[in-house]
């Protein structure tokens, strides 16, 4: 499925917030890359599409919006990330499978 353009908006804009962005900063600095995750993965996406299903007037984090298109959302998340970070797509990925394989 297409990301919708109200979606893709909202996303890049909330990911791109300089308080939030300077929060993930920190948290890769510190190599708290589960909490990273959390927040970019769960946290922010969540709430992206939990505002845009109320925009539309459905129930709040509208389940099929959400299972069409958080990994999208998210993908703009490690996007925004990365960018600016300066960390490479794949140094993240590593990192996020190193954490997967140690839980």
């Amino acid at each position: 499925m297409t990301l919708p353009v109200r979606l893709k908006e909202l996303a890049e804009n909330r990911y791109q917030q300089p308080e939030f962005l300077k929060t993930l900063f920190e948290l890769a600095v510190e190599e708290q890359w589960f909490d990273l995750q959390h927040m970019i993965q769960h946290d922010m996406a969540k709430a992206i599409i939990a505002d845009y299903s109320y925009e539309l007037g459905k129930d709040y984090l509208n389940q099929e919006i959400y299972f069409n298109c958080w990994e999208e959302v998210i993908e703009i998340g490690w996007d925004k990330f990365c960018r600016h970070t300066g960390l490479s797509r794949d140094r993240v990925n590593n990192q996020l499978r190193q954490l997967r394989e140690a839980i």
